[in-house]
């Protein structure tokens, strides 16, 4: 039986807290271990078997006794991409989701065995084993994908994710370029992640469902 666990407290990497607090670096904890579920020896085999130095335990659930341990990693926006979220956020334009994080890519994890795989990458596309979960420009996401706004969450005793692209173009400010938020999770009939689509019935109400990836 799947049984979910806690959610790292504060769902760290808020820039909008490294706004108000001064340094890129404020508010922003790299490598916390998520107790009882994730350890600090965890994060040295992610390290290692990932090949990374910089990056963030959002969350994570323990999956049972022989199915292992899914986590929420999030690697950090390098420092001018930050700043100019941060310049932009501070000149009234777009900010960041103040209680979910910002990150350059998203990965959610399985360990297992010693062993580190990765299920779901969010960078410039939405990626799963077998290609891509969904066609972010058949979504109307335009220009330069920044990196990614959103909050971690859990679902069918899973991790699951919402994320925004955080975009920008040249002579363009940076902005959200997707409304609503892009909705990632673990779809017990086919056994894996897949895109959680949700778009308004008739009586205004909203009907959801999980959404075919351009590959499947």
């Amino acid at each position: 039986m799947r049984q979910a666990v806690g959610v790292l407290a504060g769902l760290a990497i808020s820039v909008l807290a490294s706004v108000a607090q001064g340094p890129a670096t404020a508010g922003v904890k790299y490598g916390d271990a998520v107790p009882g579920v994730i350890r600090p020896a965890d994060i040295e085999r992610i390290k290692r078997v990932l090949d990374l130095e910089r990056f963030s335990i959002i969350a994570a659930v323990r999956l049972g006794a022989e199915e292992g341990r899914e986590v929420v990693l999030a690697e950090p926006l390098p420092d001018e991409t930050l700043k100019k979220v941060r310049d932009v956020c501070e000149a009234g334009g777009f900010c960041p989701d103040p209680v979910g994080f910002v990150a350059s890519r998203v990965l959610i994890l399985l360990l297992a065995d010693k062993g580190v795989e990765t299920v779901v990458t969010v960078g410039k596309e939405v990626l799963w084993a077998r290609g891509r979960l969904v066609d972010l420009r058949a979504l109307g996401v335009e220009g330069q994908i920044l990196g990614w706004n959103g909050r971690a969450d859990a679902s069918e005793g899973h991790v699951a994710l919402s994320l925004t692209p955080v975009t920008g173009r040249e002579q363009e400010a940076i902005g959200a370029g997707l409304e609503p938020p892009l909705l990632i999770r673990f779809n017990p009939d086919r056994d894996r992640f897949q895109v959680y689509d949700c778009v308004a019935g008739d009586d205004g109400g909203p009907i959801c469902d999980f959404k075919e990836g351009p590959e499947d």
